[in-house]
């Protein structure tokens, strides 16, 4: 398995004078998240959304098998 982090630079919040620094912000809240709620990564399904909002795309973490 592999976590893949993805990240969508372009959306507006990372844009402007939030940029770099609230792309770190928003990546501690997937590791806070990930650390919160997956003890066990071998319990994960392949494609699981492990952190990030169902709702917001531009920064979701989740588990593949490459």
């Amino acid at each position: 398995m592999n976590l893949i982090i993805h990240l969508l630079l372009r959306e507006p919040e990372f844009s402007g004078t939030g940029g770099p620094a609230e792309a770190a912000r928003r990546l501690r809240e997937l590791a806070s998240e990930i650390e919160t709620n997956v003890p066990d990564f071998s319990a994960c399904r392949e494609g699981q959304r492990i952190a990030g909002s169902q709702d917001d795309c531009s920064c979701i973490a989740y588990l593949v098998e490459l």
